[in-house]
């Protein structure tokens, strides 16, 4: 029987019909032929999600984006299948929700991406990506910290964004709008890291983070255009619940290095602000219960205030608080002390003053210091940035017990009172570089008459305030401007 099997197994290879064939297989045909197999193969794959009724399953697929990307789903649109530009499901009307009690995030249409060999039953397919692109999408502030604990989920399939607009309203309604919103999630080497890049306030922003699954966690920001980043190493103990670390941040030339603990609500400890011009320890806190806010204490060490303020308010040029403005969603507090710093007019001691950040304002209150020759300044400044005309508003007040001493700074010799005072209130329009003083008292009582007043404005602005803001910090501007007043 093996015997005759083999035999017309043999005559089959001999006979003509055979040979015949043999004549055109070779590696060409044989290379088509697999070419030929495998397109029929993945024309099968493709084609065939084309013929699965996904209208009628609504509340599988609800229940399959749930089990593969943790996030709650409500269809209420129409499902369908698209070959290109990758094999994926398209879903229109759907509302999102990363947990049950966030309000939802409403989107015009998401897509499932499909592995190409995927299952081949429905009830058992697979998405391999959740992808949202070119839609506007509301988020909701109260929802920030279910926000960051989703994303720092492992045990979910990647979720990825391309060109969106994402915002939320803040508590005055305002709107914060961040342009152009990519988002990819990416787990390889049991590191599970998100990449976002986005326009916010007419500047680039990158951020990335990466989670070594078991190890430490970090968080790196760059905001290219103004020369900033941020970057945040986590101790590996840290929680959502109690998150401890360490951040640098690159701002301009200075270095900002925050040790802290917390929450929504942060403690800041040895801590410090330094750069060529400033020195200083930080302590406080910072808020994000419902707004960022800050208060935090500034104990300066060191201040070349002229060389500071030269870097955000260069001469003839435009400064660069004017071509920025301070953002409106920059809201806190800096109590800021100093107890002793060299000037023009010798040494000052005892500064105090507290900034005040608010909708895009920034105020100087409760400012003192004491000056040489038993001398003291009070003052109170604001900074308001109107895009067309941003101005200084001043409020000072002087008082010396020493004033004959006092002058000879400024090479006055006249025979004045020991002891005099002075307060005046003005404002100082800063495109024009102009001041106008609402009032001059002298000596608590006597009040300049508005002629004075006037040759008073047009001295300073001539003298002081001819090349810039600056000029306030120029000592021998402010001798030449007293020398023609009071000589």
């Amino acid at each position: 029987m093996k015997n005759s099997a083999i035999k017309i197994v043999s005559s089959i290879l001999n006979s003509k019909d055979f040979k015949n064939i043999k004549k055109y297989i070779n590696k060409k045909t044989i290379l088509f032929g697999i070419f030929i197999f495998f397109f029929f193969i993945l024309g099968y794959f493709l084609v065939k999600p084309y013929f699965y009724d996904y209208n009628s399953n609504v509340k599988l697929i609800e229940n399959k984006i749930f089990k593969q990307f943790k996030v709650n789903t409500k269809i209420s649109g129409d499902i369908n299948y698209k070959i290109l530009p990758s094999p994926r499901i398209t879903i229109k009307k759907v509302n999102l929700r990363l947990e049950k009690k966030n309000e939802a995030i409403s989107l015009e249409e998401i897509s499932l991406l499909l592995p190409i060999f995927h299952n081949n039953k429905f009830k058992n397919l697979d998405f391999e990506e959740f992808l949202i692109s070119n839609m506007s999408i509301q988020v909701y502030p109260n929802d920030f910290a279910d926000y960051f604990k989703f994303f720092t989920k492992i045990n979910k399939n990647k979720i990825t964004l391309k060109n969106c607009k994402l915002f939320f309203l803040d508590e005055q309604k305002n709107k914060v709008l961040f342009e152009n919103f990519n988002l990819k999630e990416k787990f390889a080497n049991k590191v599970h890291s998100i990449n976002i890049d986005s326009i916010f306030s007419k500047n680039k922003l990158k951020i990335k983070f990466a989670n070594s699954i078991g190890g430490e966690k970090k968080l790196d920001l760059k905001l290219p255009q103004i020369n900033t980043t941020v970057n945040i190493l986590f101790d590996p103990s840290s929680t959502l619940k109690d998150i401890k670390g360490k951040s640098k941040i690159k701002l301009f030339d200075s270095i900002l290095v925050l040790n802290f603990t917390g929450a929504k609500e942060f403690k800041i400890f040895e801590s410090f602000l330094r750069n060529k011009h400033f020195n200083s320890k930080i302590e406080g806190d910072i808020s994000f219960i419902k707004n960022f806010f800050f208060n935090l204490n500034f104990d300066v060490n060191q201040i070349s205030l002229r060389k500071l303020l030269f870097r955000f308010l260069p001469e003839n040029e435009t400064p660069l608080v004017l071509n920025s403005g301070i953002s409106k969603k920059i809201n806190g507090i800096i109590n800021i002390s100093m107890k002793h710093s060299q000037s023009f007019i010798g040494r000052i001691n005892d500064l105090n003053m507290v900034l005040v950040f608010e909708n895009g304002d920034l105020r100087i209150k409760n400012g003192s210091a004491k000056l040489p020759h038993d001398s003291t300044i009070e003052f109170d400044l604001l900074f308001a940035d109107n895009s067309n005309s941003p101005f200084l508003d001043f409020s000072l007040n002087f008082y010396s017990q020493n004033t004959k001493k006092f002058l000879r700074k400024f090479n006055i010799y006249r025979s004045v009172d020991k002891e005099t005072s002075l307060s005046t209130k003005g404002k100082i329009n800063l495109r024009s570089n102009k001041i106008k003083f609402f009032s001059i008292v002298s000596d608590k009582s006597e009040k300049f008459d508005r002629q004075d007043v006037l040759n008073i404005e047009k001295n300073f602005n001539q003298n002081v305030l001819n090349t810039g803001i600056l000029g306030v910090t120029d000592f021998f501007k402010l001798k030449k401007f007293a020398n023609e007043l009071l000589n």
